[in-house]
């Protein structure tokens, strides 16, 4: 009998985990598409050729790293952290593009 309540007092604790991983893939997929598909509206035609798909995916995990999905519900987009994943992931893509402490990028 009280294993069965114990699994009874587990159940919902097991829900919730459940629940928090599905929000939370459900953050990266809708992040990762909305990403990829602003990125390929505002890119330049010399940026046509990089992998925005590899470029969003990095930023969003970074952007999730240690995060509850309670916390990613209350971002916004183009919150300063989020810029700087982008940033971060695009210049380890391609070094080029890596935007130097002082703002203005390499050119």
């Amino acid at each position: 009998m009280r294993i069965g309540l114990a699994f009874l007092a587990v159940l919902p604790l097991a829900a919730c985990g459940a629940a928090e991983e599905s929000a939370l893939k459900a953050f990266r997929d809708q992040s990762v598409a909305g990403c990829v598909e602003a990125s390929r509206r505002a890119a330049p035609p010399a940026m046509a050729g990089l992998n925005f798909q590899r470029l969003c995916s990095c930023a969003t995990d970074r952007i999730m790293e240690g995060k509850s999905a309670a916390d990613l519900a209350r971002m916004r987009p183009g919150d300063p952290e989020q810029r700087q994943a982008i940033e971060q992931c695009a210049a380890q893509m391609v070094p080029e593009l890596a935007i130097p402490a002082g703002g203005a990028a390499k050119g």
